[in-house]
């Protein structure tokens, strides 16, 4: 699986250049959602989603309980993370896949229409849990989700 995930993070590099910093927010949102989601393939975890994504680039807040839960959402819908709300530990580990975080003010990345996803805040726009086959993530209504 090491194997795997690492031939990932190369492919992250070279094979998606829409991922290098400062790249339009929008292609990096894609090349996010790629990456989180070929991450979780390398895993053997699916992925099921629920709802309608938000019609406008947003602010979403997800609580996840791992860094898995993480991916899961990122790989729901194409967004920016804000890795400066995620632990140390999950910070690094998004790097080391290569996955394009936030590189510059949230309201910057919404004006370029990227959605930024976020782990601080008391609502929850996506919630994400384990199920048999991976994870579900079920996208909030789009009433509560910050426009830009």
């Amino acid at each position: 699986m090491i194997a795997r995930l690492a031939g990932l993070a190369l492919d992250a590099r070279f094979a998606v250049p829409d991922a290098m910093p400062g790249a339009d927010p929008i292609a990096r949102a894609r090349a996010a959602r790629w990456i989180a989601a070929n991450a979780l393939a390398t895993r053997g975890l699916g992925l099921a989603v629920e709802g309608v994504p938000p019609s406008a680039p947003s602010i979403l807040v997800v609580h996840a309980a791992s860094l898995s839960a993480v991916l899961a959402a990122i790989a729901s819908l194409p967004v920016l993370m804000d890795t400066a709300t995620l632990p140390c530990g999950w910070r690094l580990a998004l790097r080391a896949l290569g996955l394009p975080a936030l590189d510059r003010p949230a309201a910057s990345a919404l004006t370029g229409g990227a959605s930024v996803l976020t782990a601080e805040g008391r609502d929850c726009d996506l919630a994400v849990a384990r199920d048999l086959h991976g994870f579900r993530v079920r996208l909030a209504s789009s009433q509560r989700t910050l426009p830009a």
